[in-house]
């Protein structure tokens, strides 16, 4: 079974990126009058700048900002666009499967090279390449011949991806795919030039100088876990519409240092994670507050080919003994909203997002369950079934967590304490950073874990795919034939009502048989110095989820 690790998102402290949003606004710097730069952060150092190698979010932050795909996913007047990157259009045929993108014969790479059809063949031939071992390969899994090549009964070459000329792409699907194009956004689809990739072998993006860019951006410096200086790129396509001169990014994980360096304006953009930071800024006018929500969830994960894990009772009862309404108010001092599915509210089919249609699912399973029996009872029942006698408090479990940061080790008591009451289960706390932790994951040297995730594009197949057998990205060690069919069906239903019902079954699947237990939505509370604005909207309201402009359209007027 392959299992890799998918792109997760911790949960304190995150990484920043100003998207676009609805409205529009006329840039009022016109003349270069004022220094165009901005100052950030990231909790954590990327770990690689290789596309198809790209394993968590702050190097999709990086790469967001200094690579460019076929297209962008942007906002205009409030509602989602597709907005040109590479390609400057495409079509589809009247089957749906095949795709062609034309690409713009002004387009460059940082060092002065064209960007061409081929690179982008190449790069989705590497994605798909079982040798490459890409965590994100799930994204061209819909593309012709994948299957097959995963598999190694066919030779990358043989992708359903061609180029007939320099500057056209051809892209041939299995089946028809609803939201392919959104797909296309994904870093996997980002060109490669084979030669880059050939001269710097494994240190290829590990470094900016081991690299080349074909964004809106350029990576000039890296100084690892300390900095990282991202530089307009001169030859990008559409270079005279980014207005910032660079973007500095610190890399830092405590609470505190990121408050001083924001209140000493070091930094210019802040994440809070907390009711006394969210009113302590809320209540100065200099600081604008802007809402992402809705697309990313924080979750605990078991290990089901753990000895204890295995059990599904045992499963079932650290699931019921999570009150997702406490989680948040008490764990994440009531800043996020309570999650009982493994879909995002902002995830749609069509114009419903599913968790309207699917409703509580979770909330209804323990309101259901719990009136008959209690948590604890469940834990006893999988307890008989292992032979492990009838006293929780002689297990041995071990949580993980991917930070050592006074919240997570505020979050680990407050976990201890939960399990303890509903259970009678002394749980150990695992404190690691996070390559630690995603290499304990990775190895299956771990029990149960915590972790958040994003989605990358707007429809349920991005957040189900991770738990296919071939995928297993969040590596529990579960699988489903009947969960598989469903949620690859679904991919290609073209009817709304079909794969919306489709992608439901599938999620129940997951739930009942708790290979994880949600606890929360992500609500991203920003807050931003007076002087940044957004070219099609100023900040200060909720903001769409799934955009991808990164720092492309934002200037500074007023610093």
């Amino acid at each position: 079974m392959k299992r890799r690790i998918i792109a997760l998102l911790l949960t304190a402290v995150m990484s920043f990126s100003l998207a676009a949003c609805s409205g529009s606004k006329e840039k009022a710097t016109e003349g270069g009058a004022e220094e165009q730069y901005v100052n950030t952060y990231l909790a954590a150092d990327p770990t690689t700048l290789d596309p198809s190698l790209r394993s968590d979010t702050y190097s999709s932050d990086i790469l967001m900002n200094s690579m460019e795909s076929l297209i962008r996913v942007g906002q205009r007047d409030g509602e989602y666009t597709f907005v040109p990157g590479d390609a400057e259009t495409w079509e589809s045929d009247e089957t749906g499967t095949v795709w062609t993108f034309h690409l713009g014969e002004d387009r460059k790479w940082s060092d002065g090279e064209p960007v061409t059809a081929d690179q982008y063949v190449y790069s989705l031939q590497r994605t798909a390449d079982p040798e490459t071992g890409s965590p994100n390969s799930f994204f061209v899994s819909p593309i012709k011949n994948y299957a097959a090549i995963s598999e190694g009964e066919m030779a990358p070459e043989e992708l359903g991806v061609e180029a007939p000329d320099e500057h056209t792409l051809v892209i041939t699907l299995e089946n028809p795919m609803p939201s392919f194009l959104e797909s296309t956004d994904a870093s996997v689809f980002y060109p490669q030039r084979q030669e880059i990739v050939e001269q710097y072998g494994e240190q290829y993006g590990a470094d900016f100088d081991k690299f080349v860019y074909n964004g809106p951006f350029k990576v000039t410096e890296w100084t690892h876990n300390s900095s990282i200086k991202i530089e307009k790129n001169e030859n990008y396509w559409d270079a005279e519409n980014v207005d910032l001169d660079y973007v500095t990014y610190q890399i830092m994980s405590d609470t505190a240092a990121i408050m001083n360096a924001y209140e000493s304006g070091q930094i210019d953009v802040i994440t809070v994670s907390s009711q006394e930071e969210l009113q302590k800024y809320q209540a100065d006018d200099s600081n604008v507050h802007t809402k992402i929500s809705g697309g990313t969830i924080s979750f605990a994960f078991y290990n089901t080919e753990d000895e204890l894990f295995s059990n599904a009772n045992i499963r079932k009862a650290f699931t019921m003994a999570v009150d997702q309404e406490k989680v948040n108010d008490i764990a994440f001092s009531g800043l996020r909203e309570p999650l009982y599915g493994w879909i995002a509210p902002a995830i749609s089919v069509g114009d419903k997002t599913m968790r309207s249609v699917a409703g509580d699912t979770l909330k209804e399973m323990r309101k259901e369950t719990l009136a008959k029996t209690t948590a604890k009872d469940i834990l006893l029942e999988g307890m008989k079934e292992l032979g492990l006698g009838d006293d929780p408090s002689t297990l041995d479990v071990t949580f993980s967590l991917a930070g050592t940061s006074d919240w997570f080790r505020t979050f680990g008591e407050y976990l201890q304490q939960m399990y303890k009451e509903a259970l009678g289960v002394d749980v150990k706390i695992d404190f690691s950073e996070w390559g630690i932790f995603s290499d304990n994951v990775y190895s299956g040297n771990f029990q149960l874990g915590f972790m958040a995730w994003g989605a990358y594009y707007n429809d349920p197949y991005d957040m189900l795919s991770v738990h296919l057998t071939d995928f297993n990205q969040i590596a529990t060690g579960w699988s489903d034939p009947e969960y598989d069919k469903l949620v690859l069906g679904a991919s290609q239903e073209m009817d709304e009502d079909a794969r919306m019902q489709m992608y439901i079954d599938a999620e129940n699947i997951l739930l009942e048989a708790n290979v994880m237990c949600p606890f929360a939505t992500s609500v991203s509370h920003q807050f931003t110095k007076s002087y940044l604005h957004d070219k099609y909207a100023e900040y200060g309201q909720d903001n769409l989820y799934f955009t991808h402009e990164g720092w492309k359209n934002v200037y500074v007027e007023g610093r």
